[in-house]
């Protein structure tokens, strides 16, 4: 979801900031600013007033990346108003994350304003598109962005700054939409694995769509390598491997294949580390100047995330097969296992 930075994917470096006011930060393995299993229940998020409503109090100069975060979310536990409070008024920054965020999502109406207070409704109660075909939908667009990003780097103009971050918010709303009714869906009681894994993958898929704005929006620098150079090459047909990857494991629906598709993540993986370690010393010896060593990194680290995000789709799946394999009948006259 093509946000304000840092990223801090994992043990990576952060990635370059963009500005707050119109996007929020990405989110990662250990930050997630919303989880389905408890919806609206953290320290610092929104206070629930009942079930549907999500009350946001603005603090004096609170960051706009900071109201973001929390509005998304309430939106993503799955709240259905929003009620936002700045005293004495709400600032004209508040004012532009609002917009935003009405914007990036499925455009809540406003209810009222006034005297410091808004009130947000959402509308977009369900679909009556099934959740596989909205998540297979967004695994196309993801792949073709990616693909998008890569083809980019020859052209010899990408487009005006933001364009790839603009490109990335049909994802970003489409994921978040489908992270918020499974979410819904899971408090109402549904089934619980089949909800959870569907959030999963969305979730996925909105990281990987994130990693190829930074292939688009970085990739520029190759322009300064000449054509058809050697890093480029490597990179295009890394890339090429990695989308075949995804690919793969968003049409496995069997458990075997998931596990071959978890040893092609694998290898991929290490070949990503040894292209790493291939390419970059050439900056010391002049073979690149610095600022397209940087974007070359940055491009490996993306690719390599992608493959990362990849594998824990596969991982559902795989999961999935086992919890829903039939159990292995008990032989007869075996007493039964106590349960612990």
């Amino acid at each position: 979801m093509k946000r304000t930075e840092p990223t801090g994917e994992g043990p990576s470096a952060p990635t370059t900031p963009r500005p707050i006011a119109a996007r929020a930060p990405r989110r990662d393995r250990t930050t997630s600013v919303a989880s389905p299993v408890a919806p609206l229940r953290t320290a610092s998020g929104p206070t629930l007033l009942e079930p549907a409503v999500a009350e946001i109090a603005v603090a004096p100069g609170e960051p706009p990346e900071h109201i973001f975060r929390r509005l998304l979310g309430a939106y993503l536990g799955g709240a259905r108003e929003f009620v936002l409070t700045e005293r004495p008024s709400l600032t004209p920054a508040t004012r532009e994350v609002v917009r935003s965020f009405c914007r990036r999502t499925r455009q809540p109406e406003i209810l009222s304003d006034e005297s410091g207070v808004l009130r947000l409704r959402d509308l977009a109660y369900d679909s009556p598109v099934p959740l596989p075909q909205r998540l297979a939908r967004m695994g196309r667009l993801v792949v073709e962005f990616h693909r998008e990003a890569v083809d980019s780097w020859s052209e010899v103009s990408l487009g005006a700054d933001g364009a790839w971050e603009r490109r990335d918010d049909e994802i970003d709303r489409e994921a978040w939409y489908v992270e918020r009714l499974a979410a819904l869906r899971l408090a109402n009681g549904d089934s619980g694995a089949s909800h959870l894994a569907t959030w999963t993958v969305a979730r996925s898929l909105e990281r990987i769509a994130d990693h190829a704005v930074t292939i688009g929006d970085v990739g520029r620098r190759l322009a300064e390598l000449p054509n058809g150079a050697a890093p480029t090459t490597s990179l295009k047909q890394f890339h090429r491997q990695a989308m075949e990857h995804l690919e793969g494991v968003l049409a496995a629906t069997d458990g075997a294949v998931a596990n071959d598709l978890l040893d092609m993540g694998e290898a991929l993986m290490a070949s990503g580390r040894a292209l790493s370690e291939r390419l970059l010393p050439g900056v010391n010896g002049g073979a690149m100047p610095p600022a397209t060593a940087a974007a070359v990194a940055r491009i490996l680290e993306s690719i390599g995330r992608t493959v990362a995000y990849g594998q824990d789709i596969a991982q559902v799946v795989l999961d999935r097969s086992i919890s829903l394999a039939t159990p292995v009948p008990r032989a007869a006259g075996r007493p039964p296992i106590p349960a612990i």
